[in-house]
């Protein structure tokens, strides 16, 4: 019978950001650590040193699957956002997955 499974993550600060249009930066999220044998639920949050109150879109999840997720993000305001600000504040994505095959 197969088990459900439960893991945690984060990437590395302020790496991997990439820009995504005129005013957003998305990243693709790496979970193959979990071992999830299928597309699991994911919960995501953005941490950092400064100002990632002020994003939209870090508990957006897409394209979920067994080995990954991508996180698209932007200024509330709509201000111009590069991926050079994820790397100034080490912007990272904390994940927790659960797979119940």
């Amino acid at each position: 019978m197969p088990t459900a499974r439960i893991a945690a993550g984060s990437t590395a600060p302020g790496q991997g950001w990439q820009p995504y249009g005129a005013n957003g930066i998305y990243i693709d999220v790496d979970t193959t650590s979990g071992r999830f044998t299928g597309a699991p639920i994911y919960v995501s949050s953005v941490g950092g040193t400064g100002t990632q109150w002020g994003l939209v879109g870090p508990s957006a999840i897409y394209s979920p699957t067994a080995t990954g997720f991508r996180v698209y993000v932007q200024w509330r305001d709509g201000a111009g956002l590069t991926p050079a600000h994820a790397q100034q504040y080490g912007w990272h994505i904390n994940w927790i997955g659960y797979d119940n095959p």
